[in-house]
Parts: structure tokens; C-alpha cells; sequence
């Protein structure tokens, strides 16, 4: 599998969360499928920072690729316009990438801690343990730490939903939904599986549409928003 093909794989996927996200919101199961998008993204940055030529120049367009997509994602998503809080996914990645980039000129952890409080701070999606994530596929070189660090990753982000629901199996002193741990299973489960896709990966880039990803995440956003608008 090239990373062309984990491209097509995250861009479906987090279309049909966004679609789910905005016209289905009762479906959750459309939002299963969306977990699959981000670590994907999340492990292609990595792979990009490894293997730019030109650091400053990927960095620069991933800004302005989070600053034009930002207006159309809070109409999507937000209740209000502000391009640098609840911002979309964009965000995460270029803030990670900034800050391994400060990390290996100045050879400082500050670096990476600056990273996670800004994520905190500006509610970037998936906020720190996003950016913690593309840390880990960064500083990973095995298919079999993705895996693992992946799995711990996943367990960390659902640790709250995991104990309620242990907690409610073992002692029935709390009530919860059978919603709840559908749900709660459904996410956890389907947020592991992109680790598994990433096995398969095999370290070649497959076809070259360098800035498919640049033209169709704002483009998605923009369509979505006009049917918005017209069917809402």
C-alpha cells in the first residue's frame, strides 16, 4: 500500500464523517468510519517531515492551508467564525510539524511541550493527542511500534468511555446506556483500525498528486457548506 493510497483512504473516510457530522448526526456509525481519516493524516505528516526537501515551504503551505480552510469549517462546524480556536484538523498538523521542526533546530523537548499547549489552548481538533500522535509516528521507525504506541495511543484518547464501561460491567453501581457502550465500542474499535492500514504500508509513494489534499480539503468544506445552507 503507497501512501497515495492511504491518502484516497483518509480523504474518503473524513468525508463521510463531515457528512455524517453535519446532515446525519443522529447515524453514529457514519462516524465510526471517520475515525479511520486522522491517523492516517497523522502518519503521512510524519512521513512528509522524514522526507521534505524543503521544510520551511511544507510547513508554510500547510499554514495556509489551515487559515483558508478555517472559514468554511466553523460554517460547517461552529456556531461561530474564529480562525484560531475550534479550528479544523489542519491545525494539528501543521502545529506538530512546527514544533518538530523547532525541536530538531534547537535540539530542545520545550519544542514538542510548546506544541501540545498550543493544540490545548486553540482546541485544535483532536487538541494534544493529536499532536502527541504525529509525535509518535515521527519518532517511530517500525511498523511494529506504529502498532503498538497506536494502540496505547487509542486507549488513552477512549480511557474515559472504557472505564465507565468496565466500571458499570463489574459493579452496576453506575447506569449507562446501551447507546453509550455501542457507541463508545464503536469509536474505540474503529480508531484502532487505521493502525492496522498502516501495516500494509510499503514505503512507497505511488502516484504523484502532491497537492490533492490541499485543493480537496478546503474544496469539501465549501461544497458541504453550500448544502448546508440549501437543505438544512
Amino acid at each position: 500500500m503507497t501512501s497515495f493510497n492511504l491518502k484516497i483512504i483518509a480523504l474518503i473516510t473524513m468525508i463521510i464523517d463531515h457528512v455524517g457530522g453535519i446532515f446525519f448526526p443522529n447515524h453514529f456509525w457514519i462516524r465510526y468510519i471517520g475515525r479511520l481519516a486522522f491517523p492516517i493524516y497523522a502518519f503521512l505528516i510524519s512521513e512528509g517531515l522524514k522526507n521534505t526537501s524543503n521544510i520551511k515551504k511544507y510547513l508554510k503551505n500547510l499554514f495556509i492551508l489551515a487559515l483558508i480552510s478555517e472559514l468554511f469549517y466553523d460554517l460547517c462546524f461552529n456556531t461561530s467564525i474564529n480562525i484560531f480556536y475550534k479550528t479544523n484538523t489542519v491545525y494539528t498538523l501543521f502545529l506538530a510539524s512546527f514544533s518538530i521542526y523547532l525541536y530538531n533546530k534547537y535540539n530542545s523537548y520545550l519544542t514538542l511541550i510548546l506544541g501540545l499547549i498550543l493544540s490545548y489552548v486553540l482546541h485544535t481538533d483532536y487538541s494534544f493527542l493529536g499532536i502527541l500522535l504525529i509525535y509518535i509516528f515521527y519518532f517511530s521507525y517500525s511498523k511494529n511500534q506504529y502498532l503498538c504506541y497506536g494502540i496505547i495511543w487509542v486507549n488513552i484518547k477512549y480511557l474515559n468511555s472504557l472505564t465507565n464501561i468496565i466500571y458499570y460491567l463489574t459493579t452496576k453501581k453506575i447506569y449507562i446506556s446501551s447507546d453509550y457502550i455501542i457507541n463508545s465500542l464503536g469509536l474505540y474499535i474503529f480508531t484502532i483500525v487505521p493502525f492496522f492500514i498502516l501495516y500494509f504500508y510499503n514505503g512507497k509513494k505511488g502516484k504523484n498528486l502532491k497537492y490533492i489534499f490541499y485543493i480537496l480539503y478546503p474544496l469539501h468544506l465549501i461544497i458541504l457548506y453550500i448544502f448546508k445552507i440549501t437543505l438544512l
